[in-house]
C-alpha cells in the first residue's frame, strides 16, 4: 500500500529495482547510474566471480598456495588472534590477525569498519573472503576482505561494485527472480536456436542461484554472449532506422555538394612546419578526391596512436572551406575539442581559417555570439562536443562533417549533425582495427584508408613494467624528467579513495598531493572527470603550455591528448585498465624531439594472464598486434580484467576483436525486426526492448559525458 491507500501494481520485469525489499532510494540512485532501471536490467548483471566456501582454506594452506602459485584467492578459514585498531594517515584503519596451524595471516581495513570490529572478537573462527597477496618475508595478507561468520552458504555470487553494498545485489536479484515468472530471453527465439544459445531462464537461475558449487565459466561466458547480441543488435537497428529515415528528407538523395579547391601538400606541410607521410598524403589524396566529387562521401579514416589522423581531418576542412563551406569537427571530450582548437591555429595563420568551439559548459553569452557567427557565416569551423548536436546550433554552409569515433556516437546521433547541411561529406576517424563483419553491424558499409606509418625518426614508445612498491623510485624518475625540461603524466585509476575500496587504488586527488610535496616548487596540474568544466581546462592549458610540468589525472587523458615536451608516461595500477586504453595512453608520449617511455606500475604480486597482457604491451606497439593479444588472452579465461572501456566502439560485451558467427547475419535479423516491430512493443520481443532501452541510455551517457 502506498500513503494512500492505494494498492502498488504487481511486480513485473519493467519494475524498477526499488520496488525489491532491501532497495532504497541510495542503492537505487546508484543502479541508475549505471544504467539498470528494470528489473530486467537487474538479472542480467554478469557476476564476476563466484566465492566457493564450501570448504575455506586454513591459513596454512593458504600460505603454501602462495609459495606455489604466488597467488590466492578465495576463502579462508581461521581463529582470530588479536584486532588491533591502527592509525594510518589520519585515520583509523583495523589489522585482524589470523592464526591456524601456525600459520598468521594479516587482514587490513584502512578505514574504521565497525561490524568488523564487532565480529571479529579474539578466539573467534571466522572466513575472511577475497585475494591474499605477499611480499617478500612478511605473513600473507589481505586487503579490505568479506569477514563471514557463522553458517555459511555452499556458494556466494560476487557482482561488480556499483557504489553500493554487496549485499544488496546478493539479496535483490535471487529475490527478484522468485518473485517473477521466467523472463522472455531478449534474443528472438527463432535466432536463439539457431545460434545454439542456451535457454535464458534456466541460464540466469544457474548463475545468480547456484547451490552445488561456482557455475563453469562457460555460464557467464554465455550470459554476456546475450548481452553482446543485443549491444551490437542495437547499434545495427538504430542505424538501420536512422538511415531509413535520413531516406525520407528531401534533402536525402545522392547529391552532395562539390568541393574542389585543394590545398597544396606543400603548402599544408609549411602549415603544419613537418614533413608528411607517404601514409598521410596518400589518405589526404583520397580524401581530397571525395570532397571535389558532387556525391556526399562517407570515409573512415583508420589509424594507430600518433600516425597523423588529425593533419589529414585538417586538409580535408581547409578544402571544404577554400571551396565556400563551413566544417564541423565533433570531439569525445572538452579535453580533446580544446585540443583540436590548439591544432587549429596553424590553419587560422596560414589559411585564413575562422573558427570557434561549442561546448557544454560554454558560457550562454559567448554561446549566442558563436550561434549567431554560424548561422551569418562569419564562422568557418566550429570544434565542440555533444553541444553540436543540440537543435538550435545551425551551421547553414556546412559542407564536411569530421567525428572523432571515441566519441562513440550512433549513427542516429551522427546524422543529427549531418543533417544541419545540406548533405555534406562525413570524414570519421578511429583508432582500432575492428572486424569487418562487426564494422557493417555497427558503422554500416564505409569505405576505409588506412594510415599504418608513423612520421619518420620518431621512435617507439619504450614501455617498462614496475611492482607498485617501488614508488619511490618512480618518483625520482619524475624528478629526473622535469629537471630535464620534459613533462610527465600520471594516471590514477580512480579520483579518490573511499571506503569501499577493496585494495589501496591510488587516487589521483591524493597521487597529486603527494607529488605536490616532493616536486615543490614545481606545479603538479590535477584532471579528472568529476572536475568542473573551468578547472578542467584550466589544468590542461596549464600542462599544454608547460605552467605545470607534471599532470595526474584519471583517463580522461587517454584519448588524444598532445603535448609534445611529454616524455613520460605513469600508470599506476595498470592492471586495472584494458589493453586498449593503456596503448592509447602510452601514445601520448615521445610526440616531440625527445622518446618517450611508458611505466605500467602494478601490483606487486600478478597473476599469469595479469602479467602476460602487461607484457603485451612491452612486446607489441602496434595497436592490431595488442588487439589480438588482448582476444587470445580473453579466451585464457580473464574475461573481467580486459573488460574496460577503451574498445574503440564502446562496446561493452563484445572485444574489438572477436568476430562471432552470428555478427554476419545480425544485420539481416535487425532489417527483418525492423521492417516487423519497428518499435519493438510486439510481446515476443518485450525483453528485447528492455535491453534495447538500456543499451540506448549506456550511449546517451557517453555523448553527455563528452
Amino acid at each position: 500500500m502506498d500513503r494512500k491507500g492505494a494498492k502498488a501494481p504487481p511486480l513485473d520485469w519493467e519494475s524498477p529495482p526499488a520496488r525489491l525489499s532491501g532497495v532504497g532510494p541510495t542503492a537505487a540512485a546508484a543502479l541508475s547510474d549505471v544504467g539498470i532501471h528494470s528489473l530486467a536490467d537487474l538479472v542480467w548483471t554478469i557476476p564476476v566471480g563466484f566465492d566457493d566456501l564450501r570448504a575455506p582454506a586454513s591459513v596454512g594452506e593458504v600460505t603454501a598456495a602462495l609459495a606455489a602459485a604466488g597467488e590466492f584467492r578465495g576463502a579462508v578459514r581461521g581463529i582470530v588472534d588479536s584486532l588491533s585498531v591502527v592509525p594510518m594517515r589520519g585515520r583509523r584503519a583495523l589489522r585482524v590477525v589470523l592464526r591456524d596451524e601456525g600459520a598468521t595471516l594479516h587482514a587490513w581495513w584502512f578505514f574504521f569498519a565497525h561490524g568488523v570490529h564487532k565480529a571479529a572478537a579474539k578466539g573467534t573462527e571466522v572466513v575472511l573472503v577475497g585475494k591474499v597477496t605477499r611480499e617478500g618475508t612478511k605473513p600473507p595478507r589481505m586487503v579490505h576482505p568479506d569477514l563471514l561468520v557463522g553458517e555459511l552458504p555452499a556458494v556466494r555470487v560476487r557482482y561488480p561494485r556499483f557504489g553500493i553494498p554487496a549485499a544488496t545485489l546478493r539479496k535483490a536479484i535471487p529475490t527478484a527472480l522468485a518473485a517473477l515468472p521466467a523472463l522472455p530471453d531478449p534474443v528472438p527465439v527463432e535466432i536463439a536456436v539457431r545460434e545454439g544459445m542456451p535457454s535464458a531462464p534456466a541460464l540466469l537461475e544457474a548463475v545468480h542461484r547456484p547451490t552445488e558449487g561456482p557455475p563453469p565459466l562457460a555460464f557467464t561466458e554465455r550470459m554476456r554472449e546475450r548481452l553482446a547480441w543485443v549491444e551490437v543488435f542495437t547499434r545495427a537497428f538504430d542505424r538501420l532506422r536512422a538511415e531509413a529515415r535520413h531516406a525520407g528528407d528531401p534533402r536525402a538523395g545522392h547529391d552532395g555538394v562539390a568541393l574542389p579547391k585543394a590545398p597544396t601538400r606543400e603548402a599544408l606541410e609549411e602549415a603544419f612546419g613537418f614533413t608528411m607521410t607517404g601514409d598521410q598524403a596518400r589518405a589526404i589524396e583520397v580524401t581530397s578526391r571525395d570532397l571535389a566529387a558532387p556525391v556526399a562521401s562517407r570515409r573512415l579514416l583508420l589509424g594507430d596512436v600518433g600516425t597523423g589522423k588529425t593533419a589529414v581531418a585538417l586538409a580535408a576542412a581547409v578544402q571544404a572551406i577554400g571551396s565556400g563551406a563551413q566544417v564541423a569537427l565533433l570531439a569525445p571530450t572538452t579535453v580533446l575539442a580544446e585540443q583540436y582548437a590548439d591544432s587549429c591555429l596553424p590553419i587560422a595563420r596560414a589559411f585564413g581559417v575562422r573558427f570557434a568551439v561549442l561546448l557544454g559548459g560554454t558560457a550562454a553569452a559567448e554561446r549566442r555570439r558563436v550561434l549567431q557567427a554560424l548561422k551569418t557565416g562569419e564562422l568557418d569551423l566550429v570544434v565542440g562536443t555533444h553541444a553540436l548536436l543540440v537543435g538550435d546550433v545551425e551551421v547553414p554552409k556546412l559542407g564536411l562533417v569530421v567525428v572523432d569515433e571515441q566519441h562513440r556516437l550512433g549513427v542516429a546521433q551522427r546524422l543529427a549533425l549531418v543533417q544541419k547541411g545540406q548533405r555534406p561529406h562525413l570524414l570519421t576517424l578511429s583508432a582500432t582495427p575492428i572486424p569487418r563483419t562487426l564494422a557493417l553491424a555497427v558503422r554500416g558499409d564505409l569505405p576505409v584508408t588506412t594510415l599504418a606509418e608513423k612520421p619518420r625518426g620518431r621512435p617507439p614508445v619504450v614501455t617498462e613494467l614496475a611492482p607498485q612498491r617501488d614508488k619511490g623510485a618512480l618518483v625520482r624518475r619524475i624528478q629526473e624528467a622535469v629537471a630535464d625540461g620534459d613533462q610527465v603524466f600520471v594516471v590514477c585509476p580512480r579520483v579518490e579513495t573511499g571506503e569501499d575500496d577493496e585494495d589501496e587504488l591510488s587516487s589521483a586527488v591524493e597521487r597529486a598531493g603527494e607529488l605536490s610535496k616532493a616536486l615543490s616548487p614545481t606545479p603538479v596540474a590535477l584532471v579528472h572527470g568529476a572536475l568542473g568544466h573551468a578547472k578542467k581546462l584550466q589544468a590542461m592549458r596549464a600542462f599544454r603550455s608547460g605552467e605545470a610540468r607534471v599532470l595526474v589525472g584519471t583517463t580522461v587523458v587517454e584519448v588524444g591528448v598532445d603535448v609534445p615536451a611529454a616524455t613520460l608516461m605513469i600508470v599506476e595500477s595498470a592492471e586495472r585498465f584494458g589493453l586498449a586504453q593503456l596503448h592509447q595512453l602510452r601514445g601520448r608520449v615521445g610526440r616531440g624531439q625527445k622518446p618517450g617511455r611508458a611505466i605500467f606500475v602494478h601490483e606487486s604480486e600478478l597473476g599469469a594472464v595479469a602479467r602476460e597482457r602487461l607484457e603485451a604491451l612491452v612486446r607489441f606497439d602496434r595497436g592490431e598486434d595488442i588487439a589480438r593479444m588482448d582476444l587470445e588472452l580473453r579466451g585464457a579465461g580473464d574475461l573481467w580484467g580486459t573488460r574496460q572501456s577503451g574498445d574503440e566502439e564502446g562496446l561493452r560485451y563484445l572485444g574489438a576483436s572477436e568476430s562471432p558467427p552470428w555478427l554476419t547475419r545480425i544485420e539481416g535479423d535487425a532489417k527483418r525486426i525492423l521492417e516487423a516491430d519497428a518499435e519493438l512493443t510486439a510481446p515476443e520481443h518485450r525483453a528485447l526492448r528492455l535491453l534495447v532501452a538500456r543499451f540506448r541510455r549506456i550511449i546517451a551517457v557517453r555523448e553527455e559525458a563528452g
